[in-house]
């Protein structure tokens, strides 16, 4: 447990996935993973180590999301306790199983229509690594007020290091890949409806994916009257608060009317599959934005342990994907923040590590996981 610490508990240092894992469930893009082929969803494996336990919980993203894994592993760790301590069990509410609202009737294959075809990895990209940053609360505190607009208008800290790491990487990748100033980048982000359901509301534990997916695309049709970035803008001239309002404004407008006419929009395609957010088959310099900080699983007491730490474990490296970890402390003195796990080109790496006005503010902690795929890449 020592050694996984020591660096920041890496999948580098795990070495072979498949010694922690069950396979073939780890992460990626593979035939094994397909509805079609009606794919196990959850499965899972503990691996003692000198000093520790790996407990390793595969959830199928077509089955949940991180927050259903959340919302799961909290529960679990409730019941370890009880039975621990020889207290009464927690109460599972049926409801957390509940999906009769996010489900829709099948349409008659008649009236089912083809989606888009399945987006493959865009040809473009270089071979990536995912580098590890943390954010101190103290900076992260700075990196806000940096990125207040001066209207006076509420902007959040996921806004304010939202635009600052979308400012940074756009900036120092922007002379490599040279793409149009005038043209618009790919942004999405990861949004957890449960906090945004009212009619009805759903319980914080409800399992499955119940989210949804804010994307720059969606601002013509979601923002009316506010137009994309160009990548002159989020680059370089544009103030840092208009990336800030701008990310605000686009998280503001995921609501659950959206939701509703989207579910039933995907009732009638025939491939669901069609339908996947898939960040790597966009061009080189798009992003795509996971949230895990509402996880809080340092939180989660096991009655015999709390968790250090948890990762997203990968030997597959997604290009343009951005997983922000909670803070490995709750400690309310405590400078800890939250981490981030940036996919990132790795001939480009050092550079951004180097980054004289980035690592003012991020801490970089290493590498968290390098690509193992046998496809050809560049």
């Amino acid at each position: 447990m020592e050694d996984i610490e020591r660096t920041n508990y890496s999948a580098v240092t795990l070495g072979d996935l498949d010694t922690w894992s069950v396979p073939p469930m780890t992460y990626g893009e593979k035939a094994e993973a397909h509805p079609d082929n009606r794919p196990v969803v959850s499965a899972f494996k503990a691996n003692f180590v000198r000093g520790g336990l790996v407990f390793n919980m595969h959830h199928h993203h077509y089955a949940n999301d991180v927050m259903g894994w959340s919302g799961f592993t909290h529960q679990l760790a409730e019941n370890c306790y009880a039975a621990v301590h020889k207290t009464p069990f927690p109460v599972w509410d049926p409801a957390c199983l509940d999906l009769s609202w996010f489900t829709r009737k099948q349409v008659p294959h008649e009236n089912q229509v083809d989606g888009p075809p399945p987006p493959e990895r865009h040809p473009d990209h270089q071979v990536g690594q995912s580098l590890l940053f943390h954010l101190p609360k103290s900076k992260a505190a700075e990196l806000k007020r940096l990125a207040t607009p001066s209207d006076g208008s509420w902007i959040s800290s996921y806004d304010a290091f939202s635009a600052y790491i979308w400012r940074t990487l756009t900036r120092l990748r922007a002379p490599i890949f040279n793409p149009d100033p005038s043209s618009h980048l790919f942004w999405a982000e990861a949004v957890d409806m449960r906090r945004r359901m009212h009619s009805p509301s759903v319980p914080r534990r409800i399992q499955h994916n119940v989210m949804f997916a804010a994307t720059s695309s969606s601002v013509a049709t979601g923002l009316a009257g506010v137009p994309q970035l160009t990548v002159d803008e989020v680059a370089h001239s544009a103030p840092l608060s208009k990336l800030a309002a701008y990310i605000r404004r686009l998280t503001n407008s995921v609501t659950q009317e959206d939701l509703d006419k989207t579910l039933d929009m995907v009732a009638a395609v025939r491939d669901k599959t069609s339908l996947n957010i898939r960040v790597d088959s966009y061009p080189p310099m798009s992003v795509l934005q996971t949230d895990h900080r509402d996880a809080n699983i340092v939180a989660a007491d096991f009655g015999f342990a709390r968790p250090e730490t948890y990762r997203h474990l990968l030997d597959r490296v997604t290009e343009g994907v951005i997983i922000i970890y909670p803070p490995r402390s709750n400690d309310p003195v405590s400078d800890e923040g939250p981490e981030f796990a940036i996919s990132y080109e790795k001939r480009l790496a050092q550079e951004l590590i180097d980054d004289v006005e980035f690592k003012w503010y991020f801490e970089f902690r290493g590498v968290d996981a390098e690509d193992a795929g046998k496809i050809a890449r560049n």
